[in-house]
């Protein structure tokens, strides 16, 4: 064999190693093996927690309809997934709300009432920060950049995942092993759930397009679900003071 071989050889066994060594770095979930291997084929079935790890920012917008409503509305939701920093925008024919939330404001403007607005309470924010930090997005995205933060367990297909022995969320999966079940806490620490009907994908993510809470109060099917890989501000160009 021939020097320049033999390093041929090395080169090519250190680039194995590397591979190799990248991927049994990457961390897992706490739990029992049957809870982890659960947790991580669902994550295989929504696109791979590299792929939900490096989702930044997300738009959403979908139609909305009400049983209490005659008409269906727009819903529009700029949302990320490092920070506490969410826009909505909802607005039919009727009326025309957005609102702001995050640390420096929590504002909610009536565009159809020649732009007036109502600042919220500390006790307001403090539930709008609980509610987007329970979000189905923030979560995957948390879960699939720090797993080993995590215990899941595994109730007959149902995953439960935990924090500090403290319950984040409870998935139900369907026959892919989607999570089609969502149960999320609320302060009093009642899980409240929500079905999943209808799936798409956009880079890579799957994701809900269409599903209502489980007591059907309303109803939505996504019409655009834009992810992003960069700040929230910077990568809808929305500015800071708005």
């Amino acid at each position: 064999m021939t020097i320049k071989t033999a390093l041929f050889l090395l080169i090519i066994i250190a680039l194995l190693s590397s591979c190799s060594d990248k991927t049994n770095s990457v961390a897992s979930f706490s739990g029992e093996a049957d809870a982890v291997n659960l947790a991580d084929s669902m994550f295989l079935a929504i696109g791979g927690k590299q792929a939900w790890c490096e989702l930044q920012s997300l738009y959403i917008k979908a139609e909305h309809t009400e049983p209490q409503m005659t008409q269906a509305y727009q819903s529009e939701i700029w949302r990320s997934m490092e920070d506490f920093d969410v826009i909505i925008e909802q607005q039919n024919d009727s009326f025309h709300v957005r609102a702001v939330f995050n640390d420096s404001l929590a504002k909610v403007t009536y565009l159809d009432h020649r732009d007036t607005f109502r600042i919220l309470s500390d006790e307001q924010i403090t539930n709008w920060r609980f509610s987007n930090a329970h979000n189905v997005y923030v979560l995957l995205h948390d879960f699939a950049c720090d797993p080993d933060e995590y215990t899941v367990k595994n109730d007959d297909r149902q995953l439960i995942f935990l924090k500090d022995s403290i319950t984040l969320c409870k998935f139900g999966l369907d026959e892919d092993l989607r999570p089609h079940l969502f149960y999320a806490p609320d302060q009093k620490g009642e899980l409240n759930g929500s079905i999943f009907t209808h799936w798409a994908t956009d880079n890579g993510l799957v994701h809900s397009a269409g599903g209502h809470p489980l007591d059907s109060n309303f109803i939505y099917r996504t019409e655009e679900w834009i992810p992003a890989y960069g700040s929230l501000r910077e990568s809808f160009e929305i500015s800071e003071d708005e």
